[in-house]
């Protein structure tokens, strides 16, 4: 059977009725998920994997998969009206999209948003669809010490979102990375910096540190500052974005989706990294660097394509060689063998059209996504028109509720609120919270690599730079960092020059 038959019967599977209509739903469904912080896709696609028993294995692969894809991008819409984020790749969206917002263009952000989000998932589902091999292949080159590497690049890029506050920056990143530590060592298996208290051995987990800093610690300076909603985020007229404008962002769109379909194929690099680097490369190709963190629009569009790219590529180690590129596609893999189906190269032969109407229900769900995020936008919208106190109440019990729901553990929720007044605090004190949270994110990923890398590698520390991939990626993340920080050791060597010249001419 050729490739255009093979196409043709998964276009026929996913355009049945019942799959199309359970991949809507599954559209739905994740969109909201991931727009309400604390309640993570993830989740909802754990919780949704006991319908999936009843299903069929191509319905439930279609319900699962629109869950996936709107999860992904559900998360930009609270990150740009509110400046919470409903997922951790959604980060990058709070940056530039809720001062977007704050100027009075949150329609204006959120179709860019939206637009460059579907992009990038449909390039990706394109990819997933034609180069599911070749990826693969390279894919299978990955070992710890690549991973480890690519965790590392993830790290790197907190210089580049740094802006003007390198130093603090990195203080608040490396603070990160030392609450990732807490629990237990996942080497030797003994609790460090736990001081006794049982409750943490098993680590602070890094949702529930996000929703305490941006949740909570957002809704006690909403309320502290008495700000007026209605008025801040009044839509300011003749500011809505053309088809032309949007033309104009196509270079960070395609950026970003280049970027995001190459880190997606990594076995557990994600979303998250892949909306990270993103946005740091942006950052140093779009020309305008310094003015990132003020609402510039490329600043928006690359991450917001970059992370919903990752959805079709980490599929492709799932079904080529049965390797679940990310928490979501691990939930899609056990429903795949609670059908009895084991992904990898025979799938490929077995079973061509479970195979071909997951790439069309992955191409038909990234288009179908623009309705569903209209929909769900407009709907969160209405939250701009509620008082402050009435609006900070639902966030609070919402994030309250996002945070017991995690692991089920009450002691999750105290963790919550002291983060929500460190949020606070910080926030006052102008000291960035975005690379702490990168820090508890990528910190234990970065360690666990580590430490299997030498393990695996009887303890050869030049592993790393011995192996070509990951040597490639530590130099890449070091040119990063020294890109990054070009302009400032350059400002001050100008600056030193200067002080130098001023005292030789005042010299009698």
């Amino acid at each position: 059977m050729d490739l255009l038959s093979l196409f043709w019967s998964g276009v026929v599977g996913a355009f049945q009725p019942h799959n199309f209509i359970i991949l809507v739903t599954g559209l739905m469904v994740g969109t909201i998920a991931g727009a309400l912080p604390g309640i993570s896709f993830v989740n909802a696609m754990a919780m949704a994997l006991p319908f999936t028993y009843v299903m069929e294995p191509t319905t439930a692969m279609c319900f699962l998969g629109g869950i996936y894809v709107g999860g992904v991008f559900g998360g930009s819409i609270s990150s740009i009206l509110i400046n919470i984020p409903g997922t951790p790749a959604s980060l990058p969206a709070c940056w530039d999209g809720y001062p977007m917002t704050e100027k009075g263009l949150s329609t204006r952000a959120l179709r860019i948003a939206i637009t460059a989000s579907a992009t990038g998932g449909f390039i990706s589902a394109i990819l997933l669809a034609v180069a599911s091999p070749p990826f693969a292949a390279f894919a299978l080159k990955f070992d710890q010490p690549e991973f480890f590497a690519a965790t590392i690049l993830g790290l790197a890029s907190v210089v580049a979102i740094a802006k003007d506050m390198p130093v603090l920056s990195a203080l608040s990143m490396f603070l990160g990375l030392l609450i990732g530590t807490i629990g237990i060592d996942p080497l030797y298996g003994i609790p460090r910096f736990t001081f006794g208290v049982s409750e943490i051995e098993s680590g602070i987990n890094f949702t529930v540190v996000m929703i305490g800093l941006f949740a909570i610690g957002e809704v006690i300076d909403l309320l502290v500052k008495h700000v007026d909603l209605k008025r801040t985020f009044a839509q300011q007229p003749g500011k809505q974005i053309t088809w032309k404008e949007l033309w104009g962002l196509k270079g960070s769109i395609l950026r970003g989706s280049g970027l995001g379909a190459m880190i997606g194929t990594i076995p557990g690099a994600g979303a998250t990294v892949g909306a990270v680097i993103a946005y740091g490369v942006e950052r140093q190709a779009s020309g305008r660097g310094k003015e990132f963190g003020t609402g510039v629009e490329q600043a928006l569009a690359a991450p917001e394509a970059a992370k919903n790219a990752t959805t079709g590529a980490a599929m492709i180690p799932l079904l080529t060689l049965g390797i679940p590129g990310s928490a979501a596609t691990a939930i899609m893999l056990a429903a795949m063998l609670i059908h009895g189906i084991s992904p990898g190269p025979l799938l490929f032969r077995m079973d061509p059209s479970l195979v071909y109407t997951i790439f069309v229900s992955m191409l038909v769900a990234n288009l179908l996504m623009i309705v569903a995020a209209v929909i769900v936008a407009r709907g969160f919208s209405t939250l701009m028109r509620v008082p402050p106190a009435i609006l900070g109440a639902f966030i609070i019990v919402l994030s309250v509720v996002g945070a017991y729901g995690v692991r089920n553990n009450i002691f999750d929720v105290y963790v919550c609120l002291v983060f929500g007044v460190l949020g606070f605090i910080m926030k006052r004190a102008n000291f960035p919270s975005a690379p702490l949270v990168l820090g508890v994110i990528l910190g234990p990923l970065a360690e666990r690599y580590f430490l299997t890398s030498l393990a695996n590698y009887e303890d050869n520390f030049l592993i790393f730079v011995q192996r070509p991939i990951s040597a490639t990626i530590l130099g890449l993340a070091a040119a990063f960092v020294l890109w990054s920080l070009y302009p400032t050791i350059k400002a001050e060597l100008d600056r030193r020059r200067g002080a130098s010249t001023r005292i030789v001419n005042t010299r009698p």
